[in-house]
């Protein structure tokens, strides 16, 4: 998301929407703009401090506007990546849905991944859009707690599963 959200500022910045045209060169270096920019831009508590602090450690001067279209920038992208991370699920779960002809499906989903735990608003609107996009679904979704590990999503869910099937 970081280097998208880069692309994006600089293209405002060649339209001179952004940092009176100026971009440093640490901004116009590939890869900088790392994805956790974007979450503690969103985590900006309204006083544009942390929005601030960020841009001026690459080499900005940026005014309170430019704080407010660069957290517009971030909120649009990890929305997106949102939306585009459930319609991929949603797809899934409406294809299993199907297959099973039931009329109502109720499954739980294992999620495991640093933007799900760590950005401020990822998690609901993915739950949000997941849910949106599977009518005739009662979705439940689990955070996997053991890290980075290979299918700790999938274990998440599948503990859970044996975990409702003991308690009935």
């Amino acid at each position: 998301m970081g280097e998208i959200v880069r692309l994006v500022l600089l293209k405002l910045v060649d339209e001179n929407l952004l940092f009176n045209g100026e971009a440093s060169e640490k901004l116009k270096t590939r890869g900088t703009f790392e994805t956790r920019f974007v979450s503690q831009v969103e985590s900006d508590s309204g006083d544009r401090k942390q929005i601030y602090n960020i841009l001026t450690a690459f080499e900005l001067l940026p005014s309170g506007t430019d704080c407010d279209i660069v957290r517009m920038v971030c909120e649009s992208v990890s929305t997106r990546a949102a939306q585009m991370c459930s319609a991929g699920l949603a797809g899934v779960i409406n294809r299993m849905r199907e297959s099973r002809s039931q009329e109502t499906l109720k499954i739980t989903v294992g999620v495991d991944g640093s933007v799900y735990k760590l950005h401020p608003s990822f998690k609901d609107r993915f739950h949000a859009t997941v849910r949106q996009l599977t009518p005739g679904c009662d979705i439940t979704f689990i955070q996997s707690e053991e890290g980075s590990g290979r299918g700790a999503a999938l274990v998440s869910a599948v503990a859970c599963k044996m975990a409702c099937m003991m308690g009935q």
